[in-house]
């Protein structure tokens, strides 16, 4: 028995562009919050993830460390940010806010937005649901169609035939890799 390779059913260039673009802004936002930590603790070495999930309380914690020396009296971390005049509300309340909900995102990649069908069976279906696309361009002489010629085309094939980006006819999915 032959063993299947992997076909590539759709690749969502859309998705992984958006995917990237999020990606760059935590990059961004990481690169901020860095900066702004430097400005406050000169010469520590902050990791800043390991701030997560309580930023407002490990931010103390480093003002208590970096004033342990100055601090015979035992004050919160707090109080000697007040004295010192350190605000940490802007960073708070925006870059590391926005960084949380980012904290657990990984660098996409194309794979990520790449289906494959990988069995004999999955092969087969994508193959028959490729030449049917093609059939309905070639009697139709169109790329492209509008809403309703997909809904019909949709009902039509069972739900086998999607639309893609660009109003593009596409095989599903779902029904390639039979998920449901």
């Amino acid at each position: 028995m032959e063993t299947a390779t992997k076909v590539e059913i759709h690749y969502d260039a859309y998705r992984y562009e958006m995917s990237i673009k999020h990606w760059n802004r935590r990059t961004e936002l990481l690169k901020s919050i860095d900066h702004e930590l430097k400005k406050y603790f000169p010469g520590m070495k902050i990791k800043i993830d390991s701030l997560f999930p309580y930023p407002e309380v490990e931010l103390y914690k480093l003002v208590e460390k970096k004033y342990v020396q100055n601090n015979p009296m035992g004050i919160s971390g707090i109080k000697l940010a007040e004295l010192h005049e350190m605000d940490f509300r802007n960073l708070l309340n925006n870059q590391m806010f926005e960084y949380h909900k980012m904290i657990d995102m990984k660098k996409p990649t194309k794979a990520d937005h790449t289906f494959y069908a990988d069995t004999q069976d999955e092969i087969q279906k994508l193959e028959k649901c490729q030449a049917f696309i093609e059939s309905i361009k070639d009697f139709s002489g169109k790329e492209t169609f509008n809403m309703s010629e997909k809904h019909q085309i949709r009902h039509l094939t069972k739900g086998a035939i999607g639309a893609g980006r660009n109003s593009e006819l596409i095989p599903n999915v779902t029904y390639i890799k039979d998920a449901v």
